[in-house]
């Protein structure tokens, strides 16, 4: 019974955005904090939108974005602030999916190129970074005129301090431009989300509701410490800690340790480091030794990498793109901003498929 009460069905929608989302997204229910926001956003107020990671967020402003410019200000503007520029593209690859099935136009503005400003002016949602927009308010102005409603993602990035000046002034603009143009903010749980809120005028959800648990735990000396759990909704299995044990392998190469832990349990991991050259050779270290063992376990696996490999944009015209592909072939890759789109698209898409 709860569950039909929150059917996309249900959702006071144009209809073909509804049928968007249930066949081509499979998006039948929404999650009970993305309900819970429905009544805010549908109604076209201010709203923050403060849950974990993984819980919905964006489906909550698409949502806010369709029923802004497609019904209550149809010929309107939507903005959609990222932090980004990676990931600018992966909410315009989503954008797009979603406006061309219901006849709007998406715009992605991340750089300066010539073809990139033709579909700013003429788009119906603008997908940009902060800077791409603080330039555009300073020297296009009249760009806003028709702007209805605007997302901020990773809202609670206006704590860092390169980042959330820019996006506070941008805010800050957009609000004296267009004061009647409805602001969603999507934040990760914050100490402060109501003192945000009460900044934006906007009504606060804030929920610690999540489709999947998640553990932190501590690694060090080969050991691995379970230390809290954020369980899920979705599951029965409460809150209760895995035991810690010992990880096998050599202590000169932890990652790889939990890597091939990792794969030992069919699964994936992603390994963070400081810099881009760090994730390049970290990467490549790696894949030497997954190879090895894909070679001996799964060699139709590491048949279907080199396949992947050999159909990267751009594989022979960069030492890079050639030092991702030999990765790639060991079953890792790196990714950072220094990659083309294609090139990002293309790993996150293969690490979505397993």
């Amino acid at each position: 019974m709860e569950g039909a009460k929150r059917a996309v069905s249900r959702l006071d929608l144009p209809e073909n955005v509804k049928q968007f989302l249930t066949t081509s997204w499979g998006i039948s229910t929404l999650h009970p904090p993305q309900f819970e926001a429905m009544s805010s956003v549908l109604g076209g107020d201010n709203t923050l939108l403060a849950i974990p990671t993984a819980s919905g967020k964006s489906l909550v402003a698409y949502i806010g974005i369709m029923k802004r410019i497609l019904v209550e200000e149809p010929g309107s503007k939507a903005v959609y602030i990222v932090p980004l520029k990676a990931l600018a593209s992966e909410k315009f690859d989503d954008l797009s999916e979603l406006c061309s099935a219901v006849g709007l136009t998406v715009g992605l503005g991340i750089g300066d190129a010539s073809a990139e400003a033709k579909k700013i002016d003429e788009c119906d949602v603008l997908v940009c970074t902060s800077e791409k927009l603080d330039s555009l308010m300073r020297n296009r102005s009249e760009i806003m005129a028709n702007v209805s409603i605007v997302v901020a993602d990773e809202f609670h990035l206006m704590n860092d301090s390169t980042r959330g000046p820019t996006l506070e002034i941008n805010l800050t603009r957009l609000r004296h431009l267009r004061p009647k143009a409805q602001i969603i903010a999507l934040s990760a749980t914050v100490g402060n989300c109501q003192e945000l809120a009460n900044w934006l005028d906007a009504t606060l959800i804030l929920s610690d509701w999540r489709p999947v648990a998640l553990e932190y735990s501590t690694f060090h000396d080969l050991h691995l410490e379970p230390r809290l759990v954020q369980s899920s909704a979705m599951s029965s299995d409460g809150d209760a800690l895995q035991p810690p044990r010992d990880l096998e392998g050599p202590k000169s190469h932890p990652t790889w340790v939990v890597v091939n832990d990792t794969i030992d349990q069919d699964g994936q991991v992603l390994v963070f480091v400081g810099t881009r050259r760090s994730a390049q050779s970290e990467a490549l270290k790696l894949s030497k030794r997954v190879l090895k063992r894909l070679t001996k376990d799964n060699p139709d696996r590491v048949k279907r990498l080199g396949v992947f490999a050999d159909s990267l944009e751009g594989r022979q015209q960069t030492a890079m793109a050639e030092r991702l592909a030999t990765a790639i072939r060991g079953g890792v890759a790196f990714h950072h901003a220094g990659l083309t789109h294609g090139q990002r698209k293309a790993i996150e898409g293969a690490f979505k498929e397993g």
